[in-house]
């Protein structure tokens, strides 16, 4: 009887062990399967600096481009919805040149944010109350002595996914951007004594020719306004250059017309901008996007630049805990098997 008590009280105990080890298992998967709630307020920050000294009264734009699903999956909205890019199976550099595309769009057509922030004494620009999104940011320059420092455009997803697998509906990130140098004299780095250039070159991708349009027309933007409009087409070698321009201001391509069932984005690498035509629907989304792997790469700010209270908890990776847990219960399991066998061969 005795023999049996002691046999009901490991067990007993091999019981609640096992109900301890596994209870992060089940917290694990219960966060995987979060869903996001299309109903709650969003917030953003972000953070405009250089080398850890942030620059002030520098105003930033915001856009919301698309809706957001419980999964994650994006679809245009508004004035986007009319534009012919794609959402679908983008990577970082993807996103990137979505983010210049949509701003081409916005400074030719004159699309007004749907708010605005300017930066205080810490480089912090803060947006609240936000709906739930998919979000273009775009900023004004900065001029520090003889330096001009211009923020990248780039899209951010409100709310967005942590390390640990969990939606953050608040964000706190980092832009990129870039910079230049106007030496004594007032050359400014042009290429000639002041001008610039800038080239364009049309890729064409997943049409294999078959449906190629023979020519488009590709438009030069100068701070929104239309500059110039160039046509591109075999004979040229789908490129063309522009010379001679004057130095300042804001040069982007856009595409004056996309050619049906193809999509265009654009990324500028230097001086040269990249116009890719993609032959398929715009609206092919998928419906059941792996969470993370549909949203687009941000730099979160660095903690001691933000109240902890305005960031998202990112600092602490908990997602192996649940692996570790199963694994050290499957360790102790066959341990306490193979000690259960060794006493019953005594």
């Amino acid at each position: 009887m005795l023999v049996n008590i002691q046999k009901y009280r490991k067990g007993l105990a091999v019981f609640a062990a096992a109900l301890l080890l596994f209870l992060p298992c089940f917290q694990g998967m219960a966060q995987g399967a979060e869903t996001m709630d299309p109903s709650r307020e969003t917030s953003l920050t972000v953070y405009f600096g250089h080398e850890g000294t942030g620059f002030s009264g520098v105003e930033f734009q915001l856009y919301r481009v698309a809706e957001m699903s419980e999964t994650g999956a994006f679809s245009l909205t508004g004035s986007f919805a009319a534009y012919p890019v794609s959402l679908k199976g983008l990577d970082s550099s993807g996103w990137r040149a979505l983010a210049q595309t949509l701003d081409a769009y916005i400074a030719r057509d004159g699309l007004s944010p749907e708010r605005t922030a300017v930066t205080g004494g810490d480089g912090l620009a803060s947006f609240s109350g936000l709906s739930t999104g998919l979000y273009l940011v775009t900023g004004n320059g900065y001029e520090q002595g003889r330096y001009t420092y211009t923020p990248e455009s780039f899209l951010v997803s409100l709310p967005g996914l942590s390390p640990e697998g969990e939606w953050s509906y608040t964000q706190a990130v980092a832009g990129k951007y870039g910079s230049t140098y106007d030496p004594p004299g007032g050359s400014g780095g042009g290429d000639d004594g002041g001008t610039v250039s800038r080239k364009v070159l049309k890729a064409w991708r997943g049409d294999e020719g078959e449906s190629r349009p023979e020519e488009i027309t590709v438009q030069l933007l100068r701070d929104g306004d239309v500059y110039d409009t160039v046509t591109l087409n075999q004979e040229n070698n789908w490129r063309h250059t522009w010379t001679d321009l004057e130095k300042g201001g804001r040069w982007q391509v856009a595409e004056e017309e996309t050619p049906e069932d193809y999509t265009v984005s654009v990324s500028q690498e230097g001086i040269t901008f990249v116009m890719t035509n993609t032959y398929g629907p715009s609206t092919d989304i998928p419906e059941e996007p792996v969470p993370g792997g549909g949203l687009p790469p941000v730099e979160y700010i660095q903690e001691e630049l933000v109240p902890m209270a305005m960031l998202p908890q990112t600092g602490v990776l908990w997602w192996p805990v649940p692996f570790l847990a199963c694994g050290g219960l499957f360790l102790f399991l066959i341990g306490w098997g193979r000690g259960r066998h060794e006493e019953s061969e005594r």
